[in-house]
């Protein structure tokens, strides 16, 4: 199972908060407040945002949120209005994903073995995003998406990524940190000024590759700034990682 790789804007999941264990429920209630009192949705789409771990615990009892997505998307600087209770809205970052189609008829856990040998085979180029060090995953409800159980019913399961820099293994999360229409304060650079999206700015200028260095080279130039900003707690483990993972990075692989 490959997926495709899409890259969103923010999106501001408008609806409510429940027990993942009661993920029916949820939508249920969620049905019968939006008839009640609709609010302006951006697209036709439902969204179901659940979270499951990660460097924190998936808050308890909270674990899962549905909903659509604001037609506000695109006004986050002074967001000018919630909706108000009983709907809450989550903010989800600009990102990419990656997409994977599960069909309904075999099960929404059917498709969990491929992508988790996915992120385990791509590790060295995309890493799982995090929401404040809590991991979650999209299950979009769109076009493709059918009631009931029909065998032709599919339900796209988006997983945040980030890239990795195949030069140095840089995190190359662009708009989450920088802003929107900021790729070129992390992205490396083409002769024409396009960004390359494999490799980072430090790495990467005007088409070529700004140092010489081996792959062993670049390891010793990396381990002091990984030591500082985490996540290894000295300059010994760093290194025997950085060896580890290194030689799947794009510019080394043999």
């Amino acid at each position: 199972m490959q997926p495709k790789i899409i890259t969103k804007g923010s999106l501001l999941i408008t609806g409510l908060s429940g027990d993942g264990a009661k993920t029916a429920e949820v939508w249920n209630d969620f049905d019968r407040s939006y008839s009640a009192r609709p609010f302006p949705k951006a697209e036709e789409c439902g969204y179901e945002i659940r979270f499951h771990g990660g460097e924190k615990p998936a808050p308890r009892g909270k674990d899962v949120h549905v909903g659509f997505a604001n037609e506000n998307a695109d006004t986050l600087e002074g967001f000018p209005c919630e909706v108000g209770p009983p709907f809450a809205t989550v903010i989800l970052p600009a990102t990419e994903y990656a997409v994977f189609d599960v069909q309904v008829a075999k099960g929404y856990d059917s498709g969990n073995e491929a992508m988790d040998k996915w992120l385990a085979d791509n590790s060295a180029q995309y890493r799982q995003f995090m929401l404040d060090g809590v991991a979650y995953v999209v299950e979009c409800y769109g076009e493709k998406f059918k009631s009931g159980r029909d065998s032709d019913s599919i339900v796209e399961i988006w997983i945040p990524v980030y890239r990795s820099c195949q030069s140095c293994g840089m995190s190359l999360v662009a708009e989450m940190v920088f802003g929107k229409g900021s790729t070129e304060n992390v992205f490396g650079k083409e002769k024409d000024g396009s960004p390359n999206r494999d490799y980072c700015y430090l790495c990467y200028i005007d088409g070529a590759f700004s140092t010489n260095d081996t792959m062993e080279e670049m390891i010793e130039r990396c381990v002091p700034y990984t030591c500082a900003s985490n996540p290894w707690p000295d300059e010994d483990t760093a290194r025997r990682e950085m060896q580890k993972f290194f030689p799947k990075l794009k510019r080394w692989a043999k």
